[in-house]
């Protein structure tokens, strides 16, 4: 078994060339009429979902279907988006259904075309070469966030907009870092990246920061219960690939992961919840346990209809000053907010608590704290983790502080073929220019902004410019600080 997808009381999982389907939770299966085209050994049904009461499902290499009866008939929809192409998700956002694909032929993202729903659109404007491969695709009430395999980067698309951002977890570049599995909780989002970290964002996607603890896995997975996130990660005992599950409750998600169970040989695709079991397709078939299993997690059903935060925040601000940081936020709204504890890291991993703040409690108007931090070590990470008085938290963006950071200057990736990301530490808040000019000195495009004390990451877009050879020059800090680096462009 390779995927599971449920629809109120229906769950359905992907076998080979056809779909198995439960009305009972479960308990009795029926199937689907085999896809036409797909053969029983090699084609892999990899994502299903119910659209419109239309039965959809992606098959590797085949392309997409759709059942417009439950899986008796099937039609191939393939039409835009080429049959070899891998869909790597599918996901229903603010009434259209996406796809996810591995960009085969160079558009990573389609949307199901709304006329007839029978073909796809490119759906990849503002998006580059770096996020030609997509691997998870969600979205909640008011951002579309898609995740790739290149070093943490991941599109961002706000509500009401056709044009993607490409951005990058924790706000910077991760070597090696790729995303799994993207899930969301209500207005929040978790990711899953194949260095075992887990990534949550309770701003639509704008700013991450990690939950629990670093738990190597190359493939994990995520499933969303009331209580708690369920994990099932694959790890090397020395022997064989095992998979071993965890949960992350909720009203901890600062706490490590409790692993509660160990399937050996074994490789797990994809898990569901439905009614008090959790779900595993796995490479062996298909596993379920009781949810009554796990302490104090007894609940499947984790309500799609988006609550209000507890608490808003706004802003969020490091500012560097002789011998202290100071540290000030704001906050739109409190809802039975009890206090904000002040966490200092110096790798934005490993978090430490350093002070701790009373809440308002409740609160409609815009509220202002500041919190001092005396250290000598200048270059640190700084997060706001906000408690309600039922103990549960949530955690603000991160801020550098960088006081003490030398001027740095790196570019990115070079080969370049759409857009040249340059990061900058700068040692001062001033101004940037950025010159590129062709192999015989010809300027051919200036870009002027302005930076911050600290860590900056400014992109440069270099679609329209012909390929070969560019030098690249910026100069900042009032013309103190000047850096030239060859680009090809290709």
């Amino acid at each position: 078994m390779f995927t599971l997808f449920h629809k109120e009381t229906v769950l359905y999982a992907g076998g080979t060339n056809l779909i198995y389907v439960s009305h009972n939770q479960g308990q009795t299966w029926d199937s689907t009429t085999v896809i036409p085209g797909l053969s029983p050994v090699s084609s892999i049904i990899d994502n299903i979902i119910v659209y419109k009461n239309e039965l959809y499902a992606s098959a590797r290499p085949r392309g997409i279907f759709k059942s417009p009866d439950g899986g008796t008939t099937w039609q191939n929809i393939n039409a835009g988006i080429d049959s070899l192409t891998i869909v790597s998700d599918l996901c229903e956002y603010r009434g259209d259904l996406y796809a996810a694909t591995d960009g085969s032929l160079g558009n990573p993202i389609y949307k199901l075309n709304p006329a007839g729903r029978n073909s796809w659109l490119s759906f990849s404007d503002g998006l580059t070469s770096i996020s030609s491969n997509t691997t998870s695709i969600k979205g909640n009430s008011n951002a579309l966030i898609a995740g790739t395999v290149a070093n943490a980067l991941y599109d961002y698309l706000p509500a009401n907009s056709t044009t993607w951002e490409e951005r990058f977890l924790l706000g910077q570049i991760s070597p090696n870092e790729q995303t799994f599995d993207i899930v969301t909780a209500n207005d929040t989002f978790f990711l899953a990246g194949v260095s075992g970290k887990l990534y949550m964002s309770t701003d639509n996607g704008l700013n991450w920061n990690l939950a629990g603890n670093r738990f190597i896995s190359s493939a994990t997975t995520i499933v969303n219960a009331k209580q708690a996130l369920l994990l099932s990660t694959r790890r090397f005992d020395g022997i064989s690939f095992n998979t071993v599950f965890l949960y992350l409750k909720k009203d901890s998600l600062q706490n490590p992961f409790v692993k509660f169970s160990v399937l050996k040989n074994l490789f797990t695709f994809k898990m569901d919840i439905l009614g008090d079991k959790l779900w595993a397709a796995s490479d062996k078939g298909l596993f379920f346990m009781p949810l009554s299993d796990l302490p104090g997690i007894t609940v499947a059903d984790d309500s799609v209809t988006p609550g209000p935060l507890p608490v808003r925040f706004i802003s969020f601000n490091a500012t560097c000053q002789p011998g202290k940081i100071v540290l000030t936020w704001k906050t739109a709204q409190e809802q039975n907010s009890s206090r904000f504890n002040i966490e200092r890291s110096i790798d934005g991993t490993h978090w430490t608590m350093i002070g701790s703040k009373p809440a308002a409690g409740e609160s409609n108007t815009e509220k202002t704290y500041s919190f001092t931090d005396d250290t000598q070590l200048q270059n640190n990470f700084y997060r706001i983790a906000q408690y309600d008085l039922d103990g549960r938290v949530q955690y603000s963006s991160t801020s550098l502080s960088a006081c003490n950071a030398s001027d740095v200057f790196s570019v990115w990736p070079n080969p370049v073929h759409d857009k040249i990301f340059i990061n900058i530490v700068s040692g001062n808040a001033t101004q940037v220019m950025i010159k590129i000019f062709d192999s015989k000195g010809v300027l051919v495009k200036t870009q002027r902004t302005n930076i911050v004390k600290g860590s900056n990451q400014l992109a440069v877009n270099m679609t329209l410019l012909t390929d070969g050879v560019y030098h690249l020059s910026a100069n900042w800090n009032n013309d103190q600080m000047k850096k030239t680096v060859q680009v090809l462009k290709q």
